[in-house]
């Protein structure tokens, strides 16, 4: 086997290692672990502790993305000796970069709760540490994409209106942003500053008694946003015979994974974020959706015409 289809087999493999290291990070979050251990690197001044309670969420976590970031270092070496093209490499360092900041923000995060002896995370990094997380795994998905075996073949079709190419673009920002301000209303704990579902506080717009109900209602309006953006982006995308199937399958993808995240936020509100796995989920979903629109994205992108 060639060694640019083993790199792009060993890529996918890392990307998904990194989705379960998302739904682990989530998992710490959702089960109020993120405190069960107060030092760093250690764990209790061990490198292995008894895994139970919450120490298991949390040290499993560590465990997880340790393993993580020498899989993206292995990467990244690997691109060095056998990916001729710079640009493509440079997503592999830019990987590399981010697992080493993820590593340093997790930290910090812990440091910061225990020096300050708050006795909780500290919600801006802790913010920044789950938005990176999303964005080392968007790196790892956009590379798998360009280092697949029908990348080449698939650019010669260029058969995708370069608008359909910005408009993708556009979708992957929204569904990024949408994945900040969750983030943010997440750390903020603020999930259930809206409690009901459709409605906001019984109202179509609640009453924005403190920043955090404008967050969570922004959070929402972005869901609806995506539901509606995405549902008719990829049934335009579906009925234009210039797009080659390269495309609409990502897009048709895409469609479904959008409301199965809907449906899956909808459900974290109405059970009231008393299910961890359901809230981790949904995390997890984000990191999907982001992936999706990203494929989605770079294909257009080159199926779009150079000029014009």
């Amino acid at each position: 086997m060639k060694p640019e289809i083993l790199l792009h087999r060993y890529t996918m493999g890392t990307a998904a290692w990194a989705a379960i290291v998302v739904f682990a990070g989530a998992m710490v979050t959702s089960t109020g672990s993120g405190m069960a251990v107060p030092d760093w690197p250690q764990s209790f001044g061990t490198w292995m502790p008894v895994m139970k309670g919450g120490v298991l969420f949390e040290h499993g976590h560590r465990m997880l993305a340790g393993t993580l970031a020498v899989l993206v270092l292995l990467l990244a070496l690997g691109a060095a000796r056998y990916e001729k093209r710079g640009w493509a490499r440079v997503l592999t360092w830019g990987a590399l970069v981010a697992v080493l900041g993820q590593a340093l923000l997790g930290g910090l995060t812990v440091l910061r709760g225990t020096y300050f002896g708050w006795g909780h995370t500290d919600p801006i990094v802790s913010t920044l540490h789950a938005v990176l997380a999303q964005a080392l795994l968007a790196t790892l998905v956009a590379y798998a994409t360009v280092s697949a075996p029908g990348w080449e073949a698939g650019k010669k079709l260029r058969r995708a209106p370069k608008w359909l190419a910005w408009a993708a673009l556009g979708l992957v920002a929204l569904v990024f942003t949408q994945i900040v301000v969750g983030a943010v209303m997440r750390h903020q704990n603020a999930g259930l500053i809206i409690s009901d579902f459709p409605l906001n506080n019984g109202q179509v717009i609640p009453v924005f008694f403190n920043w955090l109900v404008a967050v969570n209602f922004a959070h929402r309006v972005g869901a609806w946003l995506l539901v509606g953006l995405g549902g008719l982006f990829t049934l335009r995308v579906a009925r234009d015979a210039r797009v080659d199937t390269w495309a609409r399958r990502p897009a048709a993808f895409f469609a479904g994974a959008v409301l199965v995240q809907f449906l899956l936020g909808a459900s974290v509100v109405l059970t009231h974020l008393e299910l961890p796995v359901l809230t981790s989920v949904h995390v997890l979903g984000g990191s999907v959706l982001l992936a999706s629109s990203l494929v989605l994205a770079i294909r257009l992108r080159a199926l779009a015409p150079r000029k014009g």
